[in-house]
């Protein structure tokens, strides 16, 4: 049993190194696949003296670091600069991302409660207990309950920093990262041009330049994207620990006319959050509205009437079929016909559920946020 445990326990150490490194492994290895494969950078030459072994072996200089240990020690040197460069890296990119969202904050225009419903809402607007409430109420009021039950320390918290470290720390990683690079690049071409190698290399510059310019805005956009989507997560978690505490209980206990009113003013907050995020000038809105998914009453009717693309109207007969009794209990002449629209709909909607959960699963590896 021992044995097992121990093999376990190993495991488990790798895994946390692995997972702690992760990150700053894949950047390393975009960054020379950039360089030296795709851009075709030059690679570093170095030139090596040989040196004869029983020149050193008889030196007594050696003889000396042999005897009083130095010369074990001197091993661990390539481990400890590692340790420095790492230290230095993760330092200099935490505080490079920190100055880059001071500068360039997550745009005010996101919708920070796009993954909210109503009824996910429910228990925090209840308990606030006042009618004219706005959504910065309800986020101040999870914030402060957080304490609360934070300080219990039970899995449920657990479980949700747990997700909240998934969703930032790697993108913070990466953004560090490309930073670092991103400014290293720059300081050898400006304070080291002397070096041959940065000569030969003078006219992949800007090319390199810009890749890793567009590559830390990725990164800066998926933890911008993070960083807007953890006030949702946290009144989510806020709200699903309001339901199973008990000391909740009595002041949940409201009419049924109390919470139809508090479920329509939520409704009506969530849909002005939502136009007041498509109010402004949008490439994508635009694209949406051409598109035929977004617009007024009229245009809506339009889409309406669309739906079921490439062929509409059979798309409706097939609706029509499968919400109305008289028509599939009535086996009459035009029940094949209407049982093969009714197939057509639900191929289409099974097909249409699928197209949306592979754009789903898209955004959230390009983004890396729900």
């Amino acid at each position: 049993m021992s044995t097992l445990s121990d093999v376990q326990a190993l495991y488990d150490s790798v895994r946390d190194k692995w997972a702690n490194s992760q990150a700053h492994i894949v950047a390393h290895v975009v960054l020379v696949g950039i360089v030296f494969w795709i851009c075709g950078d030059t690679i570093l030459q170095f030139s090596i003296v040989l040196i004869d072994p029983k020149l050193i072996s008889t030196n007594e200089w050696f003889q000396l670091a042999k005897d009083t240990g130095t010369l074990y020690v001197s091993f661990l040197i390539p481990i400890l600069m590692l340790a420095i460069y790492v230290v230095l890296l993760r330092t200099g990119g935490q505080l490079l991302v920190v100055i880059l969202m001071l500068i360039l904050p997550p745009s005010p225009r996101t919708n920070r409660y796009r993954l909210l419903t109503p009824w996910v809402l429910e228990p925090l607007a209840i308990i606030l207990e006042k009618s004219d409430f706005v959504l910065n109420d309800l986020e101040n009021k999870s914030s402060d309950l957080a304490l609360k039950y934070q300080s219990r320390k039970n899995e449920q918290w657990e479980t949700y920093q747990k997700s909240i470290n998934k969703l930032t720390k790697n993108a913070q990683i990466y953004l560090g990262d490309f930073l670092i690079f991103l400014l290293s690049w720059i300081a050898i071409f400006i304070f080291l041009p002397q070096i041959s190698w940065v000569q030969i290399n003078d006219s992949k510059y800007w090319e390199i330049l810009l890749f890793l310019l567009a590559l830390a805005w990725f990164a800066w956009y998926r933890v911008s994207r993070a960083i807007t989507v953890i006030p949702s997560m946290l009144m989510i978690y806020v709200s699903t620990m309001i339901r199973t505490d008990s000391d909740m209980k009595d002041l949940l206990e409201v009419t049924e006319e109390r919470r139809e009113e508090v479920r329509e003013r939520l409704l009506e907050l969530l849909r002005k959050e939502q136009e007041r995020t498509e109010s402004g000038p949008s490439l994508l809105g635009f694209i949406k509205y051409k598109a035929g998914f977004q617009g007024g009453t009229q245009e809506e009717e339009k889409v309406r009437q669309k739906r079921g693309w490439p062929f509409p109207s059979l798309y409706q007969n097939g609706v029509s079929f499968s919400f109305y009794k008289h028509r599939y209990t009535q086996y009459d002449k035009q029940w094949l016909a209407g049982y093969f629209a009714y197939l057509y709909y639900r191929f289409h909607k099974r097909l249409s559920v699928l197209v949306k959960s592979l754009w789903q699963l898209a955004r959230y590896i390009v983004t890396g946020a729900p």
